[in-house]
């Protein structure tokens, strides 16, 4: 079994959010649940791809666009 290291949170409420790990590559992502469960799930390498923000009219990062869809820049990295 690999070891999941966190290189990043994102917080999606007060009640907690997921840890993430990212590949060597930096192309894909793997997302671990951290709302407090005994036995937290992490999912198989995510895609990270881009999707088209019309408001701002740009693309954005976003780790697994068609299921978690975490936006990149809403990710805080650990060095």
């Amino acid at each position: 079994m690999e070891n999941f290291i966190v290189h990043g949170i994102y917080t999606v409420s007060n009640a907690g959010g997921y840890e993430i790990m990212f590949s060597d590559c930096g192309e894909m992502a793997k997302v671990k649940d951290c709302y407090g469960n005994d036995i937290p799930a992490i999912s198989d390498w995510l895609i990270i791809g881009l999707v088209y923000n019309k408001e701002e009219e740009n693309w954005i990062p976003v780790i697994d666009p068609l299921g978690y869809n975490i936006p990149l820049n809403l990710v805080i990295r650990f060095t």
